[in-house]
C-alpha cells in the first residue's frame, strides 16, 4: 500500500469516523503495505502464523480510544506477533469514538477493555456509582492536553491568551480542565473568547486564522500541522503538564466485574502488551509498518511521526524510567485526583484504589522500557 496523500487522509479519516475494523489477534492482518516486512523470514510473520484455532483462546473485545494510530502500535505489534495468543488470548478491537465515549461502552458491557483517559474515568465513576471500571495500566505516563497557536501570531505566554479567541470543543477534557489551567498558568479565562467548536475542525480554524489557539492534544494536533507546513518550532504550545496539571493521560481500562472474574486474563493481557510496547520503542518503524496492515487508510510517515511525538512525551519520562510501564507513582497521582475533583465539581473524591488496580502489572522487570 502507498501512503495516501495527507491532506486526502485527513478527509478521508473524518469520512470514515463510522466505520467498524474488527480485527483478530489469531488472525493473519491483510497484506501489508511494501514498507512492512512480510517474508517468510520475518519474525513477525513466523509469529502472527502461530496459535491454534481461537476457539480455543479466551476473547477479549478492546476498544481504541480513537481511529488506528501510530500511538496503538503496541497493541498491533502485540498481535501481529502472536504475543496475545501466545498468552492464550484472542483481543479483537475498534476503533473508538473519543475516551467518554470508549469507558462508557466499557461500562455497559459492549467491551471488556479499552484505553481512555484516567480523568475522565473517575468523574464516570463518581456519575455512575452503579457501574465500576478501573484502570490496571498507564498507557499514556503524560497527559497529551495543551493549548496551541501559530508562532506568527506572538502569543508566547498564557497570559497573552487575554483578548484572543481559544477555540476549543464543549465537553472536552482540555475544556473541562482549562478554568484549572488558567488558574495555575496566571491568566483571566473571562478574558478569552471561548467559542465552542468541533474537535476535527480545530486545525483548520487555527490556519485560517479564524480563531487565535486551539486546545487539542498534541498527537492529534501536531503531526497534522506539520503536514501543513507548521512543524513545531513554528507553533507556541503550552503543555497542561509545564504549567503544574501533571496529570496521566490514557490507560488500560476493564470492568470491574470483568477482571474480578478473569484476574489470569488481565495479567496476561498486559504482559503480551507490555512486550508489544517493548518492541516498539526498540523499532518505531517496523511498528508502525505493521499497524499499517490493519488500516487501509493508514498513512506511513504521518502515523510514524505521531508515534514518535508519544513515544518522546507520553510513553517514556523519568518516572518511567524509575517505575516501569503502567504504574502510577502515589504522590503525583493523588495529586492529580484532587485537581480532576477540582475541576469537574466532583462532589466526592474517589480514593486512588477505586481509580486504579496495580495487581495485574507484570513483575518490574518485566516492564521496564528505559
Amino acid at each position: 500500500m502507498v501512503p495516501i496523500n495527507r491532506r486526502k487522509f485527513l478527509g478521508q479519516a473524518s469520512a470514515a469516523l463510522g466505520a467498524t475494523l474488527l480485527l483478530k489477534a489469531c488472525a493473519s492482518p491483510s497484506d501489508p503495505s511494501p514498507s512492512a516486512d512480510s517474508s517468510a523470514d520475518s519474525p513477525a510473520a513466523d509469529s502472527a502464523a502461530a496459535p491454534s484455532s481461537s476457539s480455543e483462546l479466551f476473547t477479549i473485545r478492546f476498544t481504541l480510544d480513537w481511529a488506528i494510530q501510530g500511538v496503538h502500535a503496541p497493541l498491533g505489534v502485540a498481535i501481529a506477533k502472536g504475543y496475545f495468543a501466545d498468552e492464550g488470548l484472542d483481543v479483537q478491537f475498534e476503533r473508538g469514538q473519543g475516551s467518554a465515549d470508549s469507558i462508557t461502552k466499557v461500562a455497559a458491557g459492549a467491551f471488556d477493555m479499552g484505553f481512555g483517559d484516567i480523568n475522565s474515568l473517575m468523574e464516570f465513576n463518581i456519575t455512575n456509582p452503579d457501574t465500576s471500571v478501573k484502570a490496571i495500566a498507564i498507557y499514556y505516563n503524560q497527559s497529551p492536553m495543551c493549548i496551541m497557536s501559530l508562532a506568527e501570531t506572538g502569543i508566547t505566554e498564557p497570559a497573552m491568551l487575554e483578548g484572543k479567541i481559544l477555540g476549543i470543543p464543549a465537553g472536552s477534557a482540555t475544556r473541562r480542565m482549562l478554568p484549572l489551567f488558567a488558574q495555575t498558568a496566571g491568566f483571566d479565562l473571562n478574558q478569552v473568547e471561548l467559542p465552542a467548536i468541533e474537535s476535527r475542525l480545530q486545525q483548520t480554524l487555527l490556519l485560517t486564522k479564524e480563531i487565535d489557539a486551539i486546545a487539542p492534544f498534541t498527537i492529534s494536533a501536531l503531526p497534522n500541522l506539520n503536514a501543513e507546513g507548521y512543524p513545531p518550532e513554528k507553533l507556541n504550545i503550552f503543555r497542561y503538564a509545564d504549567y503544574g496539571l501533571d496529570f496521566y493521560g490514557n490507560a488500560v481500562l476493564a470492568r470491574q466485574d470483568f477482571l474480578e472474574a478473569h484476574p489470569e486474563q488481565m495479567s496476561a493481557f498486559l504482559r503480551a502488551l507490555t512486550k508489544g510496547l517493548q518492541d516498539t520503542l526498540a523499532d518505531p518503524d517496523d511498528a508502525v509498518a505493521i499497524m499499517a496492515q490493519f488500516d487501509e487508510l493508514y498513512d506511513l510517515s504521518l502515523e510514524r511521526e505521531r508515534l514518535q511525538i508519544a513515544i518522546d512525551t507520553l510513553f517514556l519520562s523519568p518516572e518511567v524510567e524509575a517505575n516501569g510501564f503502567g504504574a502510577v507513582e502515589p504522590e503525583r497521582f493523588a495529586k492529580t485526583i484532587g485537581q480532576v475533583v477540582e475541576a469537574f465539581e466532583l462532589p466526592t473524591t474517589p480514593k486512588p484504589e477505586d481509580v486504579f488496580d496495580d495487581r495485574f502489572l507484570p513483575e518490574l522487570g518485566d516492564r521496564q522500557l528505559m
